[in-house]
């Protein structure tokens, strides 16, 4: 079994914490097999609240894939409990930090796609924004803070992954 984090980066406006929905959010990858080190050009969805038999074998999976090129099994698990909020520096800044863990046998994740809805909790006011959403190919989120007066937003969102 080998681990993954995922870490993040970007910088905020007025915003302390960004999280997901939780063990609900979906995950999306691009995979490359371990074994031909073909990239599969798809987004494929992982979540952790979803489990799947496997195909080959006893157990349960977040994601089973069958390599295209080569045949290879491949799966991937959310490590139960994993998931982190980002915590905003004093400078505004969430600095490469750990958002979730990913077990993979077979491939590893090179790609992360942040759509989906993500929780953002304002500084001025903690007031929850519990409807950020990145589209395709941005890496930017804008909003209001009503209560405190003031913009809020997220900026030069970015990813990586890091093998454990």
């Amino acid at each position: 079994m080998v681990k993954y984090a995922l870490k993040i980066s970007c910088t905020v406006e007025n915003i302390t914490q960004l999280t997901t929905s939780g063990p609900d959010f979906e995950w999306h990858l691009k995979l490359q097999c371990r074994d031909c080190n073909e990239a599969d050009p798809s987004w494929h969805a992982i979540c952790e609240n979803e489990e799947i038999e496997g195909k080959h074998g006893p157990g349960t999976f977040n994601f089973q894939m069958k390599c295209k090129f080569c045949s290879n099994i491949a799966t991937v698990d959310v490590v139960k409990g994993s998931i982190k909020p980002l915590k905003a520096n004093e400078n505004d800044i969430i600095d490469n930090q750990l958002a979730v863990l990913f077990d993979c046998r077979g491939v590893e994740p090179i790609g992360f796609d942040p759509q989906g809805t993500w929780i953002a909790k304002s500084d001025e006011t903690n007031t929850e924004f519990d409807d950020v959403e990145f589209g395709e190919e941005e890496d930017s989120w804008v909003g209001y803070d009503e209560k405190g007066k003031c913009p809020v937003g997220i900026d030069n969102f970015k990813s990586t992954f890091e093998r454990l």
